[in-house]
C-alpha cells in the first residue's frame, strides 16, 4: 500500500530544525555512500543501486525492538534516504530518522551500538548518520526547486 514519507533532509528542515540522525538497514546504500565502495556490476544502472532487496530486514526489526525495550519514548519516523536532488523518485529501503538530539544519553548509546555517526560504521547492514540542520534546509530547498522546475508550467 502506498505510503507518504518525508525526505530526510525534508523531516530535518521542515520539522526537527536541527541537526539529526537516522539509520539505514540497506548495505548496498551504505557500501556506496559511508564507506565509498562502489558495486562494478550496477554501474550503468543508477536506480538499481538502490533496492530494497539489499535492506537487512532483521538488523532493522531488531532495532526497532531495542528501542521499544530501552528507549519506547523516542519518536521513530520513517524516511527516504538521501539521493541527489535530480531524483524526483526512488524507492523506500527501509530507514528511519531517530527523535533524539546530538549528544543525548539515546544518541550516545546509539553510536555505541552501530558506530559513531562521525565515524565509519561497526556494521554495513546498519548505520548511523548524521545530517547537520543547514545542510538538510539546502538540499531541501534544492529539491522543492528541482520539483517546481519539472512541473511548472512555462
Amino acid at each position: 500500500m502506498p505510503q507518504l514519507l518525508f525526505t530526510i533532509e525534508e523531516y530535518i528542515a521542515e520539522h526537527r530544525k536541527k541537526d539529526s540522525i537516522w539509520i539505514v538497514f540497506n548495505t548496498r546504500y551504505n557500501q556506496i555512500h559511508a564507506l565509498k565502495q562502489y558495486p562494478k556490476e550496477d554501474e550503468s544502472d543508477a536506480f538499481r543501486l538502490y533496492d530494497k532487496k539489499f535492506t537487512d530486514d532483521n538488523a532493522r526489526q531488531e532495532f526497532l525492538e531495542y528501542m521499544k525495550a530501552n528507549f519506547s519514548h523516542i519518536a521513530l519516523i520513517e524516511v527516504f534516504d538521501l539521493v541527489g536532488t535530480e531524483w524526483l523518485q526512488w524507492p523506500y529501503l527501509g530507514s528511519i530518522a531517530i527523535d533524539a538530539d546530538i549528544g543525548s544519553e539515546v544518541y550516545n548509546a546509539l553510536c555505541e551500538k552501530y558506530g559513531d555517526a562521525y565515524e565509519d560504521p561497526k556494521a554495513v547492514n546498519q548505520v548511523l548518520w548524521v545530517m547537520e540542520y543547514k545542510d538538510a534546509k539546502a538540499i531541501h530547498e534544492k529539491r522543492c526547486q528541482v520539483i517546481d522546475d519539472e512541473f511548472s508550467e512555462d
